[in-house]
């Protein structure tokens, strides 16, 4: 199996780990001890997120916390040397009311992630996040 292929199948195995809901997994399987996380900024994170795996474990225990039936569903996946570029649909409802949204709001997302990969585990990720709702201010 070359490099790409490695990075290709461990960016679909984050994917999968992600919606299976154990974050401590998720985070040992798929990220480096250095890793770096960037999310653009969007509606509910106007300066965007930026930090290492402790954030990244925190954001996904919240997020698992509010909307445990989240979701993450590959539309396109592009590998090319030590990157993964995907476009996935992330979508979830909420079980608990959070600020302004309220209990039962389905929040879905259009999300352009770059990965990149040294060893088969990620060390930098870059989020980009668009609402796909009418109500996106919520979001």
């Amino acid at each position: 199996m070359s490099i790409l292929q490695q990075n290709e199948a461990a960016a679909r195995r984050c994917v999968d780990m992600f919606n299976k809901g154990n974050i401590n997994a998720w985070i040992e399987t798929c990220y480096a001890k250095d890793a770096q996380w960037i999310e653009l900024p969007r509606q509910s994170t106007p300066e965007g997120q930026q930090g290492g795996p402790e954030l990244i474990r925190s954001s996904g225990e919240a997020v698992l916390k509010l909307a445990p039936n989240r979701r993450m569903t590959i539309h396109s996946l592009v590998a090319q040397n030590d990157q993964v570029v995907l476009e996935i649909d992330w979508q979830g409802t909420t079980v608990a009311p959070m600020g302004n949204i309220p209990a039962g709001f389905t929040f879905r997302y259009r999300v352009a992630t770059i990965l990149t990969f040294v060893d088969g585990l990620i060390v930098k990720e870059v989020d980009y996040c668009i609402p796909l709702r009418s109500d996106a201010e919520w979001l």
